[in-house]
């Protein structure tokens, strides 16, 4: 598997990738996502911004991320700490298609994510996730991300963070 910038054209791609995503939590009992939220023109943003990559296994595109390298005003305000205060990078809109759930894809992701920050000067990788999202909580422990807290994005979030 690779990770690459998205492409304007990919765009539904992307997108397709979210709403399999927003099902798949449906299917476990919650929503971290909501209709209004990720849409096409958030998506065209990431991609005109330079945020957003995709994960392509065997030449097809099997899931969508932002990873912002640098400061994020939304983590400024946190009940608890961030571990570190080195430069870090940020990923938000992690998903994945229909059908790659409990694949492996996540170990694989989270490892070129941590590549890609560190060759951009980040020595660490904030992130946050919905309290009922216990998925994405158990990836997070297994990937060596440690609980800081909780941050106020579109509501209350669990707050994690990974230093090198």
């Amino acid at each position: 598997m690779i990770l690459r910038k998205a492409c304007i054209n990919e765009v539904d791609i992307c997108y397709q990738c979210m709403e399999d995503a927003k099902a798949y939590q449906r299917s476990l009992g919650f929503a971290q996502w909501h209709e209004n939220y990720p849409t096409i023109p958030i998506i065209e943003e990431d991609i005109r911004t330079g945020i957003a990559y995709t994960f392509v296994e065997d030449g097809k595109i099997v899931g969508y991320c932002c990873i912002i390298i640098g400061d994020e005003p939304a983590y400024h305000d946190i009940e608890g700490s961030w571990k570190t205060e080195r430069p870090y990078g940020v990923v938000h809109r992690m998903a994945f298609s229909k059908g790659y759930a409990g694949t492996g894809l996540s170990k694989k992701a989270f490892a070129l994510i941590k590549e890609h920050c560190l060759a951009h000067g980040a020595e660490a990788i904030r992130i946050d996730t919905h309290e009922d999202n216990k998925v994405m909580q158990h990836i997070l422990a297994r990937e060596g991300f440690a609980p800081c807290g909780v941050i106020y994005y579109d509501g209350p979030k669990l707050a994690f963070e990974w230093d090198a």
